[in-house]
């Protein structure tokens, strides 16, 4: 942990042990004030009265009582005022519940103070605490430790540098260097709290908790709770998760270790290190042994890539593993995306990392360097960020406006498959029931609309102009002059333009879009 943070941790931890010490010294001089001193009772094998201005001195099986206090050493001193030193195998019941042993016990009958020193042990019926240095105070039932203590109870281990426990709400206080060993996790932190009736552990500071087992999970946090004897956790600030494959963050994390559920609330990332994919949302659960998590809520998806990334939202993001054990993820309703050279629009899209394939589902929309793509599927195969390969399935189109004018050259066919290189089209295959219409040009001089069709049609494409077109199997095509162009020969049958669907940029991806007032382009008048 951060120095700074400890040192914190510890200022806060003397002042509170200060106020704690004050509280308890005035209530022990209203208490010595307010009623006689209680006889101390002392037996033992041998006597020695004290001279004068000196303790008597007793030896061999000492047994000493006072209220509700026993003690057995092998030689004790009594001083004036209700005060009592014990040597050799020092033995302390207070209340019948609480065990105190040591070598050595320094007690002021008065404020019932007690001082423990060399192999001190604390025992009560739900831990027992060990440390060479403890004081414990009667009145206020507060055991505290200075110089190192080890406390143990039926599920876990804790040990720090400095600390102090409520024998009566069993409530234990720990600071600077604190570990905490649990069946689940290893605990390090620099101020925490510790219910041995509960076994809860509470943090106000830096924490840091390393998991266990197979997973091997680290988390940190600076406020929150672990209920070691359910598995259940809740982090209120600054929470991350980390794993050899993936990092999480969250304002908020709801962790329940026995169904292995995790509920995360505000600002939620969840970072992929291995396929360098990153989910956002404002909420998410994970269920890990179904192996699949939810987010919602201005929920995005990122796949990053070495010179561009693909920005994704939909309504919920899903990821999870196939019956393959591949990483999986889907985006549901409403989806919208977006890079520097693919936009696109659809109902549903999944991901799959392990051939970085995305597919469009229901009336999906793409554009790729500025042509539109529409089919019934819609499917990218990527690679570091690029586009290597697109496909299009049943009732296939790729339209590309002449820049702002009306005239839009088109494609379509039963399947349409387009080949990148550095994220630019340099080739698109139409298979089956294949149709074009482009308009041939000489130097941004048309000539008119070039109509063709065939069985399979290859397109060639050079700085995203046609620069050579193949039909296959009986193709056959004319040209009109621009002049004698009728409107339906400019447009393919089944020719939609869309452009007001696209996204603009990352942040368009949360807009929604209407085709209410939209006009579809005019067809292009014969010129006078």
């Amino acid at each position: 942990m951060p120095t700074k943070h400890c040192d914190k941790g510890a200022g806060l931890s003397n002042l509170l042990i200060a106020i704690i010490l004050l509280l308890a010294g005035s209530a022990r001089d209203a208490s010595a004030q307010g009623q006689e001193k209680i006889k101390i009772n002392i037996t033992s094998d041998l006597l020695r009265g004290g001279t004068q201005g000196r303790p008597d001195r007793f030896t061999g099986s000492v047994y000493m009582t006072h209220d509700n206090l026993r003690v057995w050493c092998d030689s004790l001193y009594r001083h004036p005022d209700n005060i009592v030193e014990a040597f050799g195998h020092v033995r302390a019941i207070q209340n019948d519940s609480i065990h105190l042993r040591g070598n050595y016990i320094h007690y002021d009958g008065n404020t019932r103070f007690t001082q423990v020193r060399g192999n001190v042990t604390l025992q009560d019926p739900s831990m027992t605490l060990t440390t060479n240095f403890l004081d414990y105070d009667g009145i206020w039932d507060l055991g505290y430790y200075f110089n190192n203590g080890h406390l143990v109870d039926a599920k876990n281990t804790l040990d720090s540098r400095r600390g102090y426990y409520f024998t009566q709400t069993k409530i234990a206080n720990f600071v600077d260097s604190v570990t905490v060993n649990s069946p689940e996790y290893t605990i390090l932190s620099d101020t925490l709290k510790y219910s041995t009736a509960t076994n809860t552990v509470t943090f106000v500071g830096p924490t840091l908790m390393n998991g266990k087992g197979e997973k091997n999970n680290t988390l940190y946090s600076e406020d929150g709770w672990y209920d070691t004897a359910i598995g259940h956790a809740e982090l209120y600030k600054n929470n991350l998760v980390t794993h050899t494959s993936y990092t999480v963050t969250a304002d908020t994390m709801v962790m329940d270790s026995i169904r292995q559920l995790v509920v995360m609330h505000n600002r939620v990332t969840i970072h992929d290190t291995v396929n360098n994919v990153i989910v956002k949302g404002d909420f998410a659960e994970t269920d890990q042994l179904a192996n699949l998590s939810r987010v919602t809520r201005d929920a995005l998806l990122i796949l990053v890539g070495e010179a561009d990334s693909l920005f994704v939202h939909g309504d919920t993001l899903f990821m999870q593993k196939d019956s393959l054990d591949r990483d999986v993820l889907r985006a549901h309703h409403h989806v919208r995306f977006f890079s520097r050279d693919l936009q696109g629009v659809c109902d549903s899209m999944v991901y799959l990392a392990s051939d970085s394939t995305i597919t469009l589902y229901r009336e999906p929309i793409a554009w790729a360097n500025g042509n539109q793509l529409k089919g019934e599927r819609i499917s990218f195969t990527t690679a570091n960020g690029k586009a290597r390969e697109f496909r299009l399935t049943n009732d296939a189109t790729m339209i590309a406006r002449r820049e702002q004018t009306e005239m839009f050259d088109q494609i379509t066919g039963r399947t349409l498959t387009g080949y990148f290189h550095e994220n630019e089209i340099y080739q698109i295959d139409a298979d089956g029931n294949g149709e074009t219409i482009y308009f041939v040009d000489d130097n941004g001089i048309y000539y008119g609309p070039h109509s063709a069709s065939a069985p399979r049609i290859k397109i060639r494409i050079n700085e995203r102009q046609i620069t050579d077109i193949t039909y296959y199997d009986n193709g056959d095509g004319t040209i009109t002059p621009l002049f004698m162009v009728e409107p339906k020969e400019t447009r393919l049958k089944n020719f939609t333009w869309l452009e007001y669907l696209r996204p603009v940029d990352k942040h368009d991806i949360y807009s929604t879009r209407s085709p209410e007032g939209e006009k579809q382009p005019e067809t292009p008048t014969t010129p006078e």
